[in-house]
């Protein structure tokens, strides 16, 4: 009986007890629900999704700029220590193969906002550029002229195309080209050039890492161009397009063609187009073609002095552009190490143009092609040729065309009095001061180049005894005697600077079609 009170008892006091109990239960489940599901909901957020490299400013996906994204935030990789094997790193990051080449900023153009990261060093086995060694983010000391850049291209899908297509029986158009055929490119002749071997189908360029004498005369043997003269390295005759198919090349010398040489092997490196490998060799044809850039520059063969051995290229005018020079008959860039503005006063001076604006570096005017000729060029400003300034020697240098040199400079002739900025008394600047032409022989020949000159199309006039009103100052040519073909008035026929018979009722002028 007393048991049974206790239970009882027991009984009574739990019962409202568990009332209170069943509402908090219920409360402390719907949590739970909704704690289980709002991970569920917002798991996409913390989870970055969206792409932490791109490339930028290329002609297409798989080459540009890189840029990588951190805190929700694009910028740029600095090119300090920069090389193949970070290149790969994003190319496979990309989906786009292997790297083809490496660049500055000045073929993708400068990019803007913060740079991310610098003195990258990436392993090789990274999926994700910024799993590699690095500063750190956003810790670097470089500029947005450093941005790097890179070329990728996928080879397996057309190296896995033409084992499908050509198993046994090579296309009409492979027929006679075997695999290891080799060829020459970008030099003068037959015989010397960039190395370019053939491989299914496909030319491409071999590095230069280990290139030596030995690999040299291996190819110079397979093609039946005799000895090797020199094994070139550092892109000597222009960067290659399209694969890099051979590294680490190592010949004993009596192999009878270059792909039976030690190799990495096909399609295997960790070069760039920078870095790839010429030769030239014993037997040449002893021609010279005459290519569109220099048949205007060509004379007799005989002459013991050349016509012409500095231009520049691709500028709005014949007094700027990336600076060229020839040696032995080859054009050749200018490496912008050291160069600075005494380096292209004599530039500019030595092209009949006024003083320098700037001095230009980093491939400002575009990549050249060819070999590069000098470097290191430290000039004191009086010299009369680049070629007397202090440099390391033809064709020793440490660069790539991406360190291509350039010059602006002061136009050296202008017109005066006329009606428009194409017609008017023509005027020269001699260096220090501005002076008049006389009209002794002057025709529409020499008008021809003035007009060509400034820009202003073809000549429609050639005008004499002060047309365009008298100057005044000094009278600096007379007697010209041009063809017409020249590129600058200075470089016509002339008795002399500052030397003449003639006053200022003798000056010449120009109408040219342009207006």
């Amino acid at each position: 009986m007393q048991g049974q009170r206790v239970v009882q008892s027991v009984r009574g006091r739990w019962t409202p007890g568990l009332w209170l109990l069943v509402p908090l239960l219920g409360s402390l489940l719907l949590v739970a629900v909704s704690v289980l599901r709002q991970p569920a909901n917002n798991t996409e957020p913390p989870t970055e999704t969206l792409p932490t490299v791109r490339l930028v400013n290329g002609r297409k996906r798989c080459e540009g700029r890189v840029e990588v994204q951190h805190n929700r935030t694009w910028g740029t990789v600095c090119d300090d220590d920069w090389d193949m094997v970070d290149a790969n790193v994003v190319c496979r990051q990309l989906e786009c193969g292997l790297a083809m080449a490496v660049g500055s900023s000045s073929q993708f153009g400068q990019g803007s906002g913060p740079i991310l990261l610098d003195n990258v060093d990436c392993k090789g086995g990274e999926t994700d550029l910024g799993k590699c060694g690095s500063l750190g983010w956003g810790v670097h000391n470089c500029y947005h002229y450093e941005d790097v850049s890179v070329t990728c291209k996928d080879t397996t899908p057309m190296l896995e195309s033409r084992d499908q297509l050509e198993p046994t029986t090579p296309l009409k158009r492979n027929s006679g080209l075997r695999d290891g055929t080799i060829r020459l490119v970008g030099g003068l002749d037959y015989c010397q050039g960039r190395v370019e071997v053939y491989y299914r189908g496909s030319w491409g360029t071999v590095c230069d890492d280990d290139w030596g004498e030995r690999d040299a005369g291996v190819v110079c043997q397979q093609i039946g161009c005799g000895q090797a003269v020199a094994a070139h390295t550092n892109a000597y005759f222009g960067y290659g397009t399209g694969l890099i198919l051979l590294d680490n090349v190592n010949c004993n010398g009596n192999e009878p063609q270059l792909s039976k040489c030690y190799s990495l092997g096909w399609g295997t490196h960790n070069c760039g187009h920078h870095e790839d490998a010429g030769v030239s060799c014993s037997v040449t044809d002893g021609t010279i073609p005459v290519t569109e850039t220099t048949s205007a520059l060509v004379t007799t063969p005989m002459t013991t002095q050349e016509p012409q051995i500095i231009r520049v290229v691709n500028g709005n005018s014949t007094c700027q552009g990336r600076v060229e020079v020839q040696h032995n008959s080859v054009w050749g860039t200018v490496c912008d190490d050291d160069w600075d503005i005494p380096n292209a006063n004599v530039v500019c001076k030595q092209l009949g143009c006024g003083p320098a604006l700037e001095a230009k570096v980093l491939a400002y005017f575009g990549y050249g092609s060819g070999p590069i000729l000098m470097d290191n060029v430290d000039c004191q400003g009086n010299e009369e040729s680049l070629t007397d300034c202090f440099n390391l020697g033809w064709g020793q240098h440490n660069c790539g065309h991406h360190e291509d040199a350039g010059v602006i400079c002061a136009r050296a002739i202008r017109l005066a009095g006329g009606q428009h900025s194409c017609e008017g008394r023509v005027e020269m600047f001699s260096g220090t001061e501005w002076g008049t032409v006389c009209d002794d022989a002057w025709d529409i020949r020499d008008a021809q180049v003035v007009c060509r000159q400034l820009g202003c199309g073809e000549a429609t006039a050639a005008r004499q005894e002060s047309f365009f009103g008298p100057g005044n100052g000094i009278i600096l040519l007379d007697n010209l005697k041009c063809s017409g073909a020249e590129v600058s008035l200075q470089t016509c026929s002339h008795i002399g600077w500052n030397v003449h018979n003639c006053d200022h009722s003798e000056d010449a002028g120009v109408t040219c079609s342009l207006s």
